[in-house]
């Protein structure tokens, strides 16, 4: 797969940086990796614009970077699930290579084949971490009414859900063609 969804790099001919390395993942950004948080802001004062459509615009441009920066961070957050998920089940990833749009799970060919149950979970990684993040911060609503919680359990919940969704490239695709058998393995 040379290009995921909502992903507008080649990922296996564009050229990549090593940042970091984490539980054993190596973190590697595309030239182009810079781009998402102007990307996450983006969509945050678009989010911002049409919530708070009677606001002035400096109230909403404001509101908007902070929608960004919780958009990013859930997507950090879905990406250390999947890192989490992998190395629990034995299967783990060899590279976290972020993009301009959304971070993309890269795993080396494995003999034998990863099985039905290691494909799910280490797939179900970045949605459950999503909701698990969407349910402590709509506690964190409930207890002490700040509106970036409430905000940040929708973009959570939002994430997980679109995940889930049975698209080529994204973690449903995996999950329910695992599931349904309608997934072709990758070649080994």
């Amino acid at each position: 797969m040379s290009r995921p969804l909502l992903v507008f790099e080649h990922i296996e001919t564009t050229p990549r940086h090593r940042l970091f390395r984490i539980q054993g993942v190596e973190v590697m950004a595309t030239p182009y990796a810079w781009l998402s948080v102007p990307f996450f802001c983006v969509l945050g004062v678009l989010i911002a614009f049409g919530q708070r459509s009677e606001a002035p615009t400096e109230t909403a441009i404001v509101f908007g970077l902070g929608y960004g920066l919780l958009l990013y961070l859930t997507n950090v957050l879905h990406s250390l699930g999947h890192i989490v998920a992998a190395k629990t089940v034995g299967a783990p990833m060899e590279v976290l290579l972020l993009t301009a749009t959304r971070d993309v799970t890269l795993y080396r060919k494995e003999e034998p084949a990863p099985s039905k149950r290691m494909f799910i979970i280490r797939s179900l990684g970045g949605p459950v971490a999503n909701v698990l993040a969407g349910f402590i911060a709509l506690s964190v609503w409930h207890l002490f009414s700040v509106w970036w919680s409430l905000s940040f359990c929708v973009f959570n919940l939002a994430v997980a859900t679109w995940t889930l969704c049975p698209v080529p490239s994204m973690d449903g695709w995996v999950i329910w063609g695992e599931l349904f058998g309608f997934r072709r393995r990758p070649a080994g």
